[in-house]
């Protein structure tokens, strides 16, 4: 217990006004203010797929694409969100990174697993979105409708 209050006690001190350090800076990777210009999105759409696990696991995964966001142009700093929704088997992956400058961003949601036999269908409706988000806006920049087919 004296040791805990120890660590409070060291950390207090070294990280206040008077040792001049603050760990309640902004942090690079947070969002505020802002909005990008996104020039194009590309997603292989064709990847976007349910098959089975490796190794005889009980499991299966919707495994999204990639989505490629080139930005033209960055005031302030929004983030970009990308969504992966399959309604019909209860799915939404979400891809976040906040936009620092132009360039070339990929995101990447995870695979999802699913309990074998929830992909029942051969194949599902879905829809891949890209969006450019700050605190005041959130205007949609890219969105397609897909198929997702379920691997036998």
């Amino acid at each position: 217990m004296a040791g805990v209050a120890l660590f409070v006690v060291v950390v207090s001190l070294s990280t206040g006004p008077l040792a001049g350090s603050d760990v309640t800076a902004e942090r690079v990777s947070d969002f505020g203010e802002g909005t990008a210009t996104v020039s194009s999105v590309r997603a292989e759409t064709a990847a976007i797929r349910v098959t089975d696990g490796r190794f005889g696991t009980a499991v299966e995964y919707l495994r999204p694409p990639t989505a490629t966001v080139h930005v033209a142009s960055v005031t302030g700093r929004p983030r970009l969100i990308y969504l992966v929704s399959v309604p019909d088997i209860d799915v939404d992956l979400v891809e976040t990174t906040v936009v620092g400058g132009p360039g070339t961003y990929r995101l990447v949601p995870e695979d999802e697993g699913l309990a074998r036999g929830t992909a029942a269908a051969e194949t599902y409706d879905g829809t891949l979105t890209v969006r450019v988000q700050s605190f005041t806006a959130d205007r949609t920049v890219y969105r397609e409708n897909v198929t997702v087919e379920v691997a036998t």
